[in-house]
């Protein structure tokens, strides 16, 4: 069954452009990750960026090689911007989880 890891935020409309550039070129590599079905990225203009950012993998597995990786320390960068906390869901096979399995693979935990 595949998984999914979808990230919402918020973020000042005048850091909007560089902050979608950033996710462009992230989604172009880790569309190469081995596991990726797909990234998808929507935005929502307003007082505030509306950001909406997917990624699909194959296995759960590849999803939590890739929140280890340094490209996830960069989307975790961009999320530092936000003008509130983002919202962060992890769609798996076992159930939907939030922001501490994240922490918890990165942290080495298994979750």
């Amino acid at each position: 069954m595949p998984v999914r890891m979808t990230v919402q935020w918020f973020v000042p409309s005048g850091e909007s452009v560089s902050i979608v550039a950033a996710l462009h070129a992230l989604m172009v590599s880790v569309r190469m990750d081995p596991g990726c079905n797909g990234c998808h990225l929507t935005t929502d203009m307003g007082e505030h960026a509306g950001l909406s950012y997917t990624e699909e993998w194959m296995a759960e597995d590849d999803l939590k090689r890739r929140l280890r990786s340094e490209r996830f320390s960069k989307l975790a960068e961009l999320m530092e911007r936000a003008t509130e906390k983002p919202k962060i869901e992890f769609a798996l096979p076992g159930g939907v989880h939030g922001i501490e399995y994240a922490e918890s693979v990165r942290g080495g935990g298994a979750p």
